[in-house]
């Protein structure tokens, strides 16, 4: 058993959330330069070029890719034999490493102590959202998720029926897209998730949204699935920013998971087009 210890975590997040907060993932850029290549709606090019401009700028001038600096998720994939040291601490140590480095990088803070009444701003934007996972390969990776709250407020949660068929939750997607994509800052990337509960659903469309522009489910049914949504959803002309074009979604993620044999879950995430996530490992020496 290796032991990480707590402040090589701590050094590892200040850098992924700059990261995620100053730099666009190659594969969004990638996606932006095709859809600009194959757009024909003059609009559209302008502000897809808008937002290419804007994703260099952020890097260069280290600073926010968009003013709404996120709620932050962090999930920690635990190897086979590795041991953090003070586990018991691992939360307070993320969360005070976020307070830090919002406050140093000048990132907004956005998260209030109540949400019903007083609603007031920690002025940290903690606490965050800490989830756990395992993994065979040894060591610890830290994956850094920031979600905007105008795309946050487009999630949507359905308990459909068993019988429910593909074509439904076609329709249900291009449905949402229509009423609700623009308060999302298209091109979007949309997560959905199937199966598993209600609790669980939405953490897989979660997972979806933040998954890598072009890879798809491994699974030759869902593949299929996401590029007829991906379709339906670029054939309304909605287009980047509402104002028309063939870029409504740069990309349409599906994960699933079994669940009860009486429901079919169903979540749908919208991610607007600043994808903000940073991931690294922390691993142990090869073995002489």
């Amino acid at each position: 058993m290796k032991t990480i210890k707590i402040i090589k975590i701590k050094n590892k997040l200040k850098k992924l959330i700059n990261n995620a907060s100053f730099s666009l993932p190659q594969d969004v850029v990638d996606s932006l330069e095709n859809a600009l290549a194959s757009e024909k709606n003059i609009m559209a090019k302008k502000i897809l070029s808008l937002i290419i401009e804007n994703s260099k700028a952020a890097l260069t001038n280290k600073i926010p890719l968009c003013q709404d600096c996120g709620t932050v998720y962090v999930e920690l994939i635990i190897g086979k034999n590795t041991c953090i040291e003070m586990f018991d601490d691992i939360e307070n140590a993320i969360n005070t490493t976020v307070a830090e480095t919002y406050k140093k990088s000048y990132l907004r803070k956005s998260i209030v102590d109540d949400p019903l009444f007083e609603r007031k701003n920690t002025s940290t934007n903690t606490p965050v959202i800490i989830s756990y996972g395992v993994a065979e390969s040894e060591g610890l990776e830290i994956k850094v998720y920031l979600k905007g709250g105008g795309s946050d407020n487009c999630s949507y949660l359905f308990m459909l029926n068993p019988s429910a068929t593909p074509e439904e939750i076609i329709t249900i997607v291009k449905d949402l897209v229509i009423k609700n994509v623009t308060k999302s800052c298209p091109p979007v990337i949309i997560g959905i998730g199937i199966g598993g509960s209600a609790s669980k659903v939405s953490e897989l469309a979660l997972r979806a949204a933040f998954r890598k522009v072009g890879t798809y489910n491994p699974d030759k049914r869902y593949s299929e699935l996401e590029n007829k949504i991906l379709k339906e959803v670029n054939s309304t002309g909605i287009g980047p920013a509402g104002l028309g074009g063939s870029t409504t979604a740069l990309a349409v993620n599906i994960e699933y998971a079994p669940c009860h044999i009486a429901s079919m879950p169903c979540a749908v995430f919208f991610l607007c087009h600043s994808v903000r996530r940073a991931s690294a490992k922390i691993s142990f020496p090869l073995r002489s």
